[in-house]
């Protein structure tokens, strides 16, 4: 089964899902499913930072989709995107999905990373929006948080973004 398929698949099944809680249970009980729904769409944007990640490679800069790269500590870190080398990235992205505001945890995570692998800039992208306590960390920590309330629009903009950094803004 191909990977477009097999996520086309996931959300199809999550949205399924949620109907059928939804139907028997009532509006407050399909609240439930959507844990679940992020991650499918977690999938999806993952595929899409792929895209990204070619669209880069086509013009002449290496990147990568999803990449790991081992930081100082000898850990292992997974990003949704990396631009440069994995020697010295250039730019990380990584993203903070949820049902509701992403807390300060998120933030904290993709920090404790961000600070192994020592990119020149860190970008996380948000969906829907970080809390205050999070976005103060974020600001402190002069990480680029991209806010959208629908994943999907959050390729674009940290394609935008990056484009912005490798052009020196």
């Amino acid at each position: 089964m191909s990977k477009r398929l097999r996520i086309w698949v996931a959300v199809a099944a999550v949205s399924l899902l949620s109907a059928l809680v939804s139907a028997v249970f009532g509006i407050r009980a399909a609240m439930l499913v959507l844990p679940f729904y992020s991650s499918a769409v977690l999938l999806v944007s993952e595929q899409d930072f792929e895209s990204v990640a070619r669209r880069l490679t086509g013009s002449g800069v290496t990147a990568a989709s999803p990449a790991t790269i081992t930081g100082k500590s000898g850990i292992r870190h997974e990003f949704s995107l990396v631009v440069g080398g994995s020697a010295k990235p250039k730019v990380v992205v990584d993203e903070a999905l949820s049902v509701s505001e992403v807390n300060e945890l998120k933030v904290l995570a993709f920090y404790v990373k961000v600070f192994d692998v020592g990119p020149e800039k860190a970008i996380l992208c948000v969906s829907p929006r970080l809390d205050q306590r999070a976005r103060n960390l974020a600001r402190e920590y002069k990480i680029t948080v991209l806010e959208n309330e629908q994943p999907r629009k959050l390729i674009p903009m940290a394609g935008d973004a990056i484009r912005g950094i490798l052009a020196g803004k």
